[in-house]
């Protein structure tokens, strides 16, 4: 059997044991802050029709074009018996925003009070070329709030980020853009104003900013080739265009960061990749990363979204996070996290006979509210302590032959190496006495 038999796919990782502690502790993060936001979680499914997509990130997006896996069913399956619905297109969900409007639009939750507040946790697929922080399986988590457009939320859910980044410890790491791609009426002017300039460089341009030149002007300042970046650098200023409407809308947004003592840097060119942004925008990215390739947060209003779906005219504005990226830059910049620990008790047992005992025992604690945990396998002593303590138990219960004989068990405090021998009838009432006072 070859060894590439037994390698993962491209753009695709193992989460190993050791690394688990960091996906717990962001993961504990996000659901405080986001409960404490008021949001409610939510969870898509991992496969959607593909047309969700084309109507709300835009036909000629690099997603739709290039990066969205196809759901295909296997040959045996006989298709001439499907309906209309489960014979339209699926594929693995890219993104999660678009899904979330067409959940919100199908389950009624437009007639639910405004606005509404949902947050996300999972996995999304994009054929992509894989590098660091880049993955073809990538996890993210998010927010979305629908419902309304005043400009304190804009500023609101800007917060909610930075106090995520700011419990991370990743405060000091991270620089804040944010910028306006205004509304409708704005992007019109906006349009001609940049086909105008760019028409001027279209064979500079590399081909794929040649083909947003024809969909849309605004996406070649999403483009990450240096050559393309420099060509942008010269166009004229989006915020420049905005409608009176839109800069106030823009202006009260900084405003609000400014009273917060957010930091942040006002950036002309940043517009997101899909077509569905309006207005604020922003993104959240390693200081250190002058090539903008690591993006850990971003996101934006959405205005027209819902509409676009055959919903009312409704606002709405959100953002997600890479949470690989987010992990992998809490290891760059060497921030501790701590190993979640939940065992109290672990039970050490030496010879088969206490073996025999100690499951029993651990399923009566279990029973009686104590997190309890016991050593599988044949170490010695020495070594089921040493596994208690990297588990984190406060206590361990030491059974051997002779305690078996006795019916009784070792108590050993594992802060003060302290122990005593009690009989197995007392041991609930010694137990909670103890951890009570640890």
């Amino acid at each position: 059997m070859s060894k590439d038999f037994i390698q993962h796919p491209r753009g695709t990782k193992d989460i190993l044991p050791d690394e688990q502690k960091y996906w717990f502790a962001v993961y504990d993060i996000v659901k405080e802050k986001m409960q404490s936001f008021g949001a409610r979680r939510i969870e898509t499914p991992i496969i959607e029709f593909s047309d969700i997509y084309t109507r709300a990130l835009g036909k000629g997006t690099d997603i739709v074009e290039k990066e969205m896996y196809e759901v295909k069913r296997a040959s045996s399956v006989i298709t001439d018996t499907l309906d209309e619905k489960e014979a339209r297109v699926m594929v693995l969900r890219p993104e999660y925003t678009a899904g979330i409007v067409r959940a919100y639009l199908q389950n009624g939750m437009n007639a639910w009070p405004k606005p509404v507040e949902l947050w996300y946790w999972g996995p999304n697929f994009r054929y992509d070329r894989p590098q660091a922080g880049r993955y073809r399986v990538f996890n993210q988590f998010g927010i979305e709030i629908i419902g309304d457009d005043n400009p304190l939320t804009d500023s609101a859910i800007i917060f909610l980020s930075w106090q995520i980044i700011k419990k991370l410890d990743l405060e000091q790491h991270c620089t804040l853009d944010i910028n306006s791609m205004g509304c409708q009426l704005c992007r019109a002017k906006m349009k001609k104003k940049l086909t105008e300039y760019f028409q001027n460089f279209l064979p500079e341009l590399c081909p794929d900013c040649n083909r947003r030149f024809i969909e849309n002007p605004l996406r070649i300042f999403d483009c990450k080739e240096p050559k393309c970046q420099k060509i942008a650098g010269g166009a004229p200023q989006i915020i420049d265009l905005l409608c009176p409407i839109c800069k106030s809308h823009f202006k009260q947004v900084l405003e609000n960061l400014e009273t917060l003592q957010i930091p942040y840097n006002l950036n002309p060119r940043l517009v997101r990749g899909l077509d569905y942004y309006a207005r604020t925008v922003f993104e959240i990215y390693p200081s250190a990363d002058q090539t903008r390739q690591r993006t850990l947060i971003g996101g934006g209003r959405y205005d027209g979204l819902v509409k676009a779906y055959g919903g009312e005219d409704t606002p709405a504005i959100g953002w997600s996070a890479g949470i690989e990226r987010v992990i992998e830059e809490i290891k760059g910049n060497n921030i501790e996290i701590a190993e979640k620990l939940s065992t109290e008790i672990c039970i050490v047992q030496v010879g088969d006979k206490a073996r025999r005992v100690a499951l029993p025992m651990a399923a009566k604690l279990e029973n009686e509210g104590f997190k309890v945990t016991f050593i599988l396998g044949k170490e010695s002593l020495k070594g089921q302590l040493r596994s208690a303590s990297k588990y984190g138990a406060k206590i361990c219960l030491i059974i051997g032959q002779r305690e078996v004989i006795d019916k009784s068990v070792i108590v050993r405090d594992m802060q003060e190496s302290a122990q005593e021998t009690i009989d197995q009838k007392k041991l609930v009432d010694v137990l909670k006495n103890k951890l009570n006072k640890l």
